[in-house]
């Protein structure tokens, strides 16, 4: 039986890279003593999937995955037996049984949201008077990461929505991008490109992200929660 889980990753464990997080997982799964399922081969391995990685340093309210058990188990009680052995800073939020013929989450993601916390130096103002213009330049060039050096890159298309959220006296900027392994577009891309555009220094260590959502295509093409429509009836 396959089961998706949308779990939370808070700032205590936000230092942890995606291979740790992925073995603390599996850890989990054995301290829960769930049935889970192995692959086969001289090396097996639970059989455990995240979707798209998380940057280092990130937080987020929807990290998603599946996993196969070899018993069919209430949702309630394998959710309830996982939270009680997870660290500091991981709660599952939510289970879901899934149904026939669903697509695994790495294979599903084609979007994510994201909130952008600047630090002091970008203010309320300078999101307020400046993003329409920033979002409505015909392209907008960042330097990104390759395999092997950087490349100037045009990550207009990958930005889906942007919207200015700022609250309490500090700047903060939500982002709808692509992500995925098709089309990936990094929150801290956006930062750097709007820090760029009102002449202002991107200070990354002083920039906090959180994601807030994961995004898959129904049926009628529109984005959609990564549990949504492939439970069980």
């Amino acid at each position: 039986m396959k089961y998706r889980f949308k779990m939370y990753k808070g700032d205590e464990i936000k230092y942890i890279g995606h291979l740790d997080l992925l073995v603390a997982f599996q850890r989990v799964i054995k301290r829960a003593n769930l049935p889970i399922e192995y692959s086969n081969g001289f090396n097996p391995h639970q059989q455990v999937s995240f979707a798209s990685p998380l940057s280092l340093g990130l937080t987020s309210l929807a990290e998603y995955g599946d996993f196969e058990l070899t018993e069919d188990l209430d949702t309630k009680e394998v959710m309830d037996r996982l939270n009680e052995h997870m660290p500091d800073g991981l709660k599952i939020l939510s289970l879901t049984k899934l149904k026939e013929g669903v697509k695994n989450t790495m294979a599903s993601v084609c979007a994510a949201s994201y909130d952008i916390y600047f630090d002091e130096t970008i203010s309320p103002e300078d999101i307020k008077n400046n993003l329409s213009s920033f979002i409505n330049q015909n392209e907008i060039l960042v330097m990104k990461k390759t395999k092997k050096n950087f490349k100037e890159t045009d990550i207009k298309p990958d930005i889906l929505g942007a919207e200015d959220i700022s609250a309490d006296g500090k700047g903060v900027l939500k982002v709808l991008v692509n992500a995925g392994s098709v089309k990936n577009l990094k929150p801290e891309s956006v930062a750097e490109g709007f820090c760029m555009f009102i002449n202002k220094e991107y200070n990354r260590y002083k920039t906090a992200f959180r994601r807030n959502e994961m995004y898959m295509k129904n049926s009628e093409e529109k984005l959609v929660p990564l549990t949504d429509g492939v439970g069980e009836n």
